[in-house]
């Protein structure tokens, strides 16, 4: 799950050019923008990541007061990726000082970079609005037998640049629609937002295209429990980035149910070839190429480079990259900045 609200260590303070109340933190991947002075390399910090949305009722937050927002139904301040004097921020951090919540127990705790504060101060995270089209009737929570789509940023691994062990990687685009799932359990077909399982109705876009690919069919018959993972894009989602007529679904993850893990590329992809042999319309999220680490040198910064790029539709730029190992055990994203600054209000 992500962690939106983390005790970290200043690594790196540098000037910005032709800044003289500001300068860059680097905070493990992270660069945020801080008033001059305000931390030294070393210091521990409370970072708050971007798509935080951090409650005005909360004195420490109110010297955002005027970036203010009203979601659900509370006014706070959704961090999000801005450039300021030509520097890239993302996040916040606050010093430690300021937050008694996280006690000296706490702090000597060996696990500490592992935990989640956003609960114990009343953050949440900030999530677009759902069109009606695919929010639809709930049909109950989402299963508990199938994992949650949610790539962890780059930013929060660094110490995956840094193993250079060897592995390859399969590296396919992200595409900027809605998660959408589609499974076959032990004889149950069912599909699928990020949140909720969705009861079938005539005006529910996710299980209209399930239907028009024969989804649920193919999985039905293709005897085992598994479930299709990806991003439904188009028309009345997100903006329709990729400039799309009508809407399709494009699967990154192929979850087996019985095992409880996701399959590695080869099986994935056999399970694909599968289900189109079975009759179903399986489309893919474009694959780049598959490529060791080792490539980037370690730089984080090379890394966020090779997220910028062309997307599915090439006159278009991608929201990013994900790398998956090819034994399906180990996967990440790395988001465009460029990206993220164009889209800020989403």
């Amino acid at each position: 799950m992500r962690k939106l609200v983390t005790v970290r260590t200043v690594d790196v303070v540098r000037p910005i050019a032709g800044a003289d109340a500001i300068e860059c933190a680097v905070v493990e991947g992270w660069t945020v923008v801080i008033k001059k002075g305000e931390f030294a390399v070393g210091d521990r910090c409370v970072f708050f990541e971007i798509d935080a949305f951090l409650p005005l009722d909360d004195p420490r937050f109110a010297f955002l007061e005027k970036a203010a927002i009203t979601w659900n139904e509370q006014r706070g301040v959704r961090l999000r990726t801005m450039k300021l004097r030509g520097q890239i921020s993302q996040g916040l951090i606050l010093p430690l000082s300021q937050f008694s919540e996280i006690d000296a127990l706490a702090l000597a705790d060996p696990m500490l970079r592992q935990r989640d504060w956003a609960e114990l101060l009343g953050i949440g995270k900030w999530e677009p609005v759902i069109p009606a089209c695919l929010s639809g009737e709930v049909e109950g929570p989402f299963p508990l037998f199938i994992a949650k789509t949610d790539q962890e940023r780059i930013q929060n691994l660094p110490e995956v640049l840094a193993a250079n062990d060897g592995h390859a990687f399969e590296v396919t685009v992200k595409l900027d629609g809605s998660s959408m799932t589609a499974f076959h359990n032990a004889g149950a077909v069912g599909v699928c937002g990020r949140n909720w399982q969705l009861r079938e109705t005539p005006g529910n876009s996710l299980w209209r295209v399930a239907r028009e690919d024969r989804l649920l069919e193919a999985l039905s018959t293709l005897g085992r429990s598994v479930a299709l993972q990806g991003e439904i894009v188009g028309e009345g989602i997100q903006g329709n980035p990729e400039k799309l007529r009508g809407q399709q679904f494009h699967v990154f993850d192929v979850f087996d149910i019985d095992r409880g893990d996701y399959c590695g590329m080869d099986e994935r992809n056999a399970i694909i070839d599968a289900l189109r042999v079975l009759g179903a319309t399986v489309r893919t999220v474009p694959l780049l190429e598959v490529s060791a680490l080792d490539r980037f040198g370690g730089s984080m910064a090379e890394v966020l480079a090779y997220a910028e790029g062309p997307s599915l539709n090439p006159g278009t730029s991608r929201e990013g990259v994900v790398f998956k190992r090819l034994d399906g055990g180990l996967s990440f994203k790395a988001i465009s900045n460029s990206y993220l600054l164009k889209h800020a209000d989403r």
